[in-house]
């Protein structure tokens, strides 16, 4: 399920004060996590009612960067989807971290997310 698909289903609206204060509530957990990606993610409840609405909108963060990236790698002929991967990852190191760290496989299936 897609953190927009999972907002939806709860009522939530999404209107441009609200976009940009979880831009920001995003950008504060992924600077607290610079120092180590795999403490405990601190939640602002006024922007996010749990982890897991945090996890879902990192991980659409990641999704909507990557869906990107390979868009654009695909206008210039095939595509090698592991160098894509690899090179966002090497740009968003500490996103990248902070999902392996709170997601393990399993619970990426569990909640409905991809790796």
């Amino acid at each position: 399920m897609s953190y927009r698909q999972y907002a939806r289903d709860r009522g939530y609206e999404m209107g441009w004060a609200h976009h940009y204060r979880r831009r920001d509530a995003l950008d504060a957990v992924l600077s607290d996590a610079r120092r180590d990606p795999s403490a405990p993610l601190i939640v602002d409840p006024d922007v996010f009612g749990s982890l897991h609405e945090l996890l879902l909108a990192l991980d659409h963060r990641w999704q909507n960067k990557l869906t990107a990236r390979m868009e654009n790698a695909g206008l210039n002929g095939p595509v090698d989807e592991d160098r894509v991967i690899a090179e966002l990852a090497a740009e968003e190191p500490v996103l990248r971290a902070v999902l392996d760290a709170h997601l393990s496989l399993s619970s990426y299936r569990t909640v409905g997310m991809t790796p």
